[in-house]
């Protein structure tokens, strides 16, 4: 059959690929389908035609998935924040745990590490601590949407987070709108509304609103006046705080801090530490789950209480003040001047003396750690996984241990391939930190040959 864009196919989807799309076959050709669950069959339309597959979009459903369950949200479908809402949460387990087996096996040439079943988040709803909104037109607050990326749908409830953040979300987006003050727009550099950030404290229960803008003239006035009003309209919001980000890229993370009214930060307890939380912090937004990630990670770190232990990437200290106590010394490092401040403050907050931390590129910075009495390094790098030069120094850093935390199956497959050369990888343990989502995170354990 000749395909081409537009057309519309009948397909037997039979599994889910890396990143949450069905696969399906038929005439030699794969198809990644978009809305395809295992074991349906679907009519789709081809969206786009390649050298040896395709990619299509479910448009109906002929024969629906064995595993398929009615989605809790109303927005789904349409909302790119879930893919896998109609998918029965085992199925997700199972196949999260296929797809980091099969990366290690196909990109990583590690078909033998043995490679644990998904553990499961604690909560499948309500888990998240953090939400990012985004701004749009005149004036749209809410999600992308998941066919079209670059648009923005008003949504009216979330069930990733507490309830009291969809109400919040109404609220500005009308208030947002009585400026009469337009979203931000990357092409032309104008406007002003740009993202909104919601965190809640799973500890304490504390809220704290982040407000981030364009760099528009005027916009202070009207964001000042808007957070005071928010903070007597919602007493239990504990903080507002307003950024501006001058470049054009689309993240949620300010460039300058202009104002706070209230408390701007958030105290978070993950296992047995307390952490820090600043307004552009990052912190495992499924704290729950974060707690099991670090026991996994303290566990297949060890303990060794005359060496020291290194924590890459560490962000606001977590992975680092879980391992405090079985190391001598922990040095966490991090490129975000604004991580490491609150990596020490969750060091006092977690009364541990023997945590050194420091700003500067893993890249360049390791060779200066090679003279402590190295343990264990415990990486845990962004999506695009370690630098080549990264992992060339934990090579000729030698540790014993080295504990690997990905969010990203296909990167870890290939550095754990690199550090194959002088390591033998234990055991690969995934987690649910995003249900309902294709996202993965994964611990890896590496013994010195």
């Amino acid at each position: 059959m000749d395909i081409r864009e537009s057309m519309e196919v009948e397909l037997a989807v039979t599994r889910l690929a890396l990143g949450g799309k069905g696969v399906a076959r038929m005439d030699g050709l794969v198809y990644f389908v978009d809305g395809g669950l295992p074991g349906a069959t679907v009519l789709a339309r081809v969206e786009k035609v390649k050298k040896g597959f395709a990619e299509a979009r479910a448009v109906k459903t002929l024969i629906p998935s064995p595993q398929a369950v009615a989605p809790a949200c109303p927005h789904f479908g349409v909302c790119g924040g879930c893919a896998w809402q109609d998918l029965d949460y085992a199925a997700q387990l199972f196949w999260k745990r296929e797809q980091v087996a099969e990366s290690l096996a196909r990109l990583g040439g590690l078909p033998d590490v043995p490679v644990a079943a998904a553990i499961p988040s604690p909560a499948v709803y309500g888990y998240r601590n953090k939400m990012e909104f985004a701004f749009a037109g005149n004036l749209h607050l809410g999600l992308h949407e998941r066919a079209r990326p670059n648009r923005v749908l008003d949504i009216e409830t979330c069930p990733l987070m507490d309830p009291w953040a969809a109400e919040m979300v109404g609220y500005l987006r009308q208030a947002c709108l009585d400026t009469g003050l337009g979203a931000f727009d990357a092409r032309t550099s104008k406007g002003v509304w740009r993202h909104l950030v919601l965190r809640q404290s799973a500890a304490t229960g504390a809220r704290l609103v982040h407000m981030i803008t364009g760099p528009a003239r005027g916009a202070g006035d009207a964001v000042h006046a808007l957070g005071e009003t928010l903070m007597k309209k919602f007493p239990e919001v504990s903080g507002f705080v307003h950024s501006v980000r001058r470049a054009s890229s689309a993240v949620a993370v300010g460039e300058r801090q202009v104002f706070s009214l209230g408390r701007p930060l958030l105290e978070e307890h993950v296992g047995t530490v307390r952490l820090r939380v600043l307004p552009d912090a990052f912190v495992q937004t499924n704290t729950a789950a974060a707690a099991a990630l670090y026991a996994v990670v303290a566990q297949a770190a060890g303990s060794d209480p005359g060496g020291a232990a290194w924590d890459l990437y560490c962000g606001c200290g977590g992975i680092a003040l879980t391992l405090a106590p079985q190391f001598d010394t922990v040095y966490g490092l991090d490129i975000d001047i604004r991580a490491v401040e609150s990596a020490k403050a969750s060091a006092e907050l977690s009364g541990a003396t023997n945590c050194i931390f420091a700003a500067g590129d893993v890249e360049t910075a390791l060779d200066d750690l090679i003279q402590t009495r190295l343990a264990v390094a415990v990486i845990d790098p962004p999506r695009a996984g370690a630098t080549a030069a990264v992992l060339s120094a934990l090579l000729r850093a030698a540790p014993k241990r080295i504990v690997y935390v990905s969010c990203n199956p296909a990167t870890l497959a290939r550095d754990l391939k690199i550090l194959g050369e002088a390591y033998t990888v234990d055991a690969v343990t995934p987690l649910d930190l995003f249900p309902h989502t294709p996202h993965i995170e994964a611990v890896a354990a590496l013994t010195l040959r």
